[in-house]
C-alpha cells in the first residue's frame, strides 16, 4: 500500500511591520546563518535572520512566478511565505538517507520560507526566522568576523 503524500500549502507570514518586498534586498550568507536585508533607516537596517545556511537565491521574477511549482499552492508575488510539507525539505531528507546515522525525524522541525521580490526570490530551510534590527557597526562586525574565519 502506498503512503499518501502530504498536501503542500503556502501561506504568507505576517511580520511585525510592512516591508517593501519589491526591488531592493541584500543577503549575507555564512556557514550557519543567513541575513536578508530589507530596509535601511539611518544607521539601522531591518533584516530577517534565518538560523541556517540552507538557502537559494535567484529564481523567477514576479512576471514568471505563476509558473513556479508552488504558485498553485498559494505562493504570492511579494512578501514572506512559509511552505507546509515542503518538497524541498522532503528532497533534502531523502538525499540524506544515505548517511549511516540518518533519521527522518531530524528534519521534522525544519521550515521552508520564501521571500518574493520583483526580480528574485530568496528561499531558506531553517528552524527559525526572526526580524532583527542591526546597526551599521553590527553588520561590519558580522562581515569582519566571517572574513577573519577565511584566514584560519
Amino acid at each position: 500500500m502506498f503512503e499518501k503524500e502530504p498536501t503542500v500549502s503556502v501561506s504568507e507570514v505576517k511580520l511585525n511591520r510592512d516591508y517593501p518586498f519589491m526591488y531592493e534586498n541584500f543577503v549575507i550568507l555564512t556557514q550557519s546563518d543567513a541575513y536578508l536585508f530589507l530596509e535601511k533607516n539611518g544607521d539601522t537596517t531591518q533584516a530577517l535572520h534565518f538560523d541556517s545556511a540552507r538557502c537559494r537565491y535567484g529564481g523567477s521574477n514576479d512576471e514568471a512566478r505563476g509558473g513556479h511549482p508552488l504558485a498553485k499552492y498559494g505562493l504570492g508575488l511579494y512578501g514572506l511565505y512559509v511552505v507546509e510539507n515542503s518538497p524541498w525539505i522532503h528532497e533534502m531528507m531523502v538525499a540524506n538517507r544515505v548517511h549511516p546515522r540518518h533519521s527522518d525525524s531530524s528534519f521534522s522541525r525544519d521550515k521552508h520560507y520564501i521571500a518574493c521580490f520583483k526580480d528574485v526570490m530568496f528561499e531558506s530551510v531553517c528552524r527559525e526566522v526572526r526580524e532583527v534590527t542591526l546597526t551599521r557597526k553590527e553588520i561590519e562586525v558580522l562581515v569582519s568576523r566571517e572574513l577573519l574565519s577565511l584566514e584560519s
